[in-house]
């Protein structure tokens, strides 16, 4: 088997989680030179080096990074977002991200992980401030037969409604307005 077949028979397997690319290449049975390495340069995108635990940190930490300055992050959310970018074999818990919560050196936004005490109350009427750049990516998910706005609810609350024609498969949805759920609502379009 050529490396290039090897590489393509790892990704089908859910194999793409290796120490270092040495360790690929090893386990290939080939030799590192100069046409094995332009040939995995040409899969690199495809597959993570370094050790579980440093994958883990790393998806964690662009998750952290993208969310708001001291805000509430769902952490059961947060995993199953997380998880959706690792392999089987390296699958989070809520326990890590507790964990990296805690650490002023890996939270640099100061999140904290959302509680019965902390959350907003499900009945009481609560303001949401939504930002330009919010209403911006708003607009640009819309097209012919995606219908996605925000909508006011009877007791007061802002939520986000999204409403799909036959062709995005009839969806008619509403979905707490924040980051993570623009990142449901592509998912949901781009799986029609």
């Amino acid at each position: 088997m050529n490396f290039k077949e090897f590489l393509e028979n790892q990704i089908k397997k859910g194999k793409t989680e290796w120490e270092s690319r040495s360790e690929l290449i090893r386990s290939s049975g080939n030799k590192a030179n100069g046409h094995i390495y332009r040939v995995l340069k040409e899969y690199e995108n495809k597959f993570k080096f370094g050790s579980v635990i440093e994958i883990k940190n790393k998806e964690i930490y662009k998750y952290f990074k993208l969310q708001p300055k001291n805000s509430l992050i769902s952490v059961e959310g947060a995993v199953k977002i997380i998880n959706k970018n690792l392999s089987k074999d390296a699958q989070i818990s809520e326990t890590i991200i507790y964990n990296r919560l805690d650490d002023p050196k890996f939270n640099l936004n100061n999140l904290k992980g959302q509680t019965l005490d902390n959350q907003v109350s499900k009945t009481a009427v609560y303001k949401v401030k939504i930002s330009d750049s919010f209403k911006e990516k708003l607009r640009k998910i819309r097209k012919p037969g995606i219908y996605l706005y925000l909508e006011t609810t009877q007791i007061g609350n802002t939520t986000l409604r999204l409403k799909t024609d036959d062709q995005y498969g009839n969806i008619n949805k509403s979905f707490p307005p924040n980051e993570d759920s623009i990142k449901i609502i592509t998912k949901l379009i781009d799986e029609q």
